[in-house]
């Protein structure tokens, strides 16, 4: 069989606005990149002076007719890898651009060590999102602390936000992982050693079945998933069909692709693409990576031979896929010193 995808959302998942599809198929979300501009491997952040714009008076509303409460990852108290953006998830419901210089100057980041970093706006299926990221991942080990003081906050014409939130969490140790489709070869480095070569099988191009290119992170730790065609629409005693529990599994996308065990697939391992989209490994090599990620580890695939980009925003992180410049073109205020 070729597995692509599990049954059910997570509650992590939902603040990425798509229903769960598959991996390689099914809907694709709203926004197509071009090839990313992105460095190819980018490396820790590191201070650097930083002036802060200074921000307007956000625009209060009381007696809003409408109130909407914000969806907001990671949770508080998380340990999390060095790709997971802080994201505030407006859901289906627009922020007008005139008010969102005042919306991110009530929404105070704070790091040890300092960390320059910026928000960015988006708008995907209805909903608005404004993610912060630094310019390159987050160094292992910052401790973060959102301040988000949106009560009242006027968000459009008889809209507020609703209430007050803090959230701190930690970095982990950094995990990048990098996956080549051409050699078939998935490299896991920590801490900048790297600690392992675990031979591979991605997405089957021949079939449009592709592993997305580009930088992506850990949306969930799954473990045991059930993986079912019907899911996308592919009968299980079609050529194409599966159905079956793989172990270790890691979500990278809300349409289905995911880091897993594939012992059916063990004779193609570093050496063809056979799945739907997933990247799939031995039982002993997914349980010894599973033991050791954490949502918002990095992984970046290259090496496609029909370049499929990860989508930027709405199926998951691809906020790395944006260069600095990019990001910041999405910004408000521009960006912020983490002090």
């Amino acid at each position: 069989m070729r597995p692509t995808r599990a049954a059910g959302l997570t509650a992590a998942l939902a603040l990425t606005g798509l229903a769960v599809t598959a991996c390689g198929g099914g809907a694709e979300a709203e926004q197509r990149p071009a090839k990313s501009s992105a460095p190819s491997s980018p490396a820790p952040s590191s201070p650097a002076p930083v002036t802060e714009k200074p921000a307007p008076e956000a625009a209060l509303l009381k007696g809003a007719a409408k109130i909407v409460r914000p969806e907001i990852a990671p949770a508080n108290g998380e340990k999390v890898g060095v790709g997971q953006p802080i994201a505030i998830v407006f859901k289906q419901q627009k922020v007008s651009e005139k008010l969102r210089a005042g919306i991110e100057g009530r929404l105070k980041v704070s790091t040890s060590p300092k960390v320059p970093g910026a928000w960015h706006w988006n708008e995907t299926k209805g909903d608005t999102r404004v993610h912060f990221r630094p310019e390159k991942f987050w160094p292992a080990g910052t401790k973060v602390t959102l301040d988000a003081r949106l009560a009242g906050v006027q968000l459009a014409e008889g809209t507020a936000a609703a209430g007050d939130r803090t959230v701190s969490f930690t970095i982990g140790d950094s995990m990048v992982n990098t996956v080549d489709l051409k050699t078939r070869k998935l490299t896991v480095v920590r801490n900048g050693e790297t600690l392992r070569t675990i031979p591979v099988s991605g997405g089957d191009e021949s079939k449009g079945f592709g592993t997305r290119e580009g930088i992506k992170t850990i949306l969930a730790k799954e473990g045991k998933v059930v993986m079912d065609s019907l899911s996308i629409g592919i009968p299980r005693n079609h050529p194409d069909g599966f159905f079956g529990s793989y172990e270790y599994s890691m979500r990278e996308t809300v349409s289905g692709e995911y880091v897993h065990a594939a012992p059916d697939n063990a004779e193609s391992f570093g050496k063809e693409n056979v799945s739907h989209g997933c990247i799939g490994m031995s039982t002993a090599d997914a349980k010894w990576l599973y033991g050791l990620s954490l949502k918002g580890d990095v992984v970046q695939v290259t090496g496609s031979t029909k370049p499929k980009p990860m989508d930027r925003f709405g199926n998951g992180y691809g906020d790395w896929n944006l260069s600095w410049e990019e990001w910041l073109e999405g910004s408000a205020l521009g960006i912020r010193t983490g002090a």
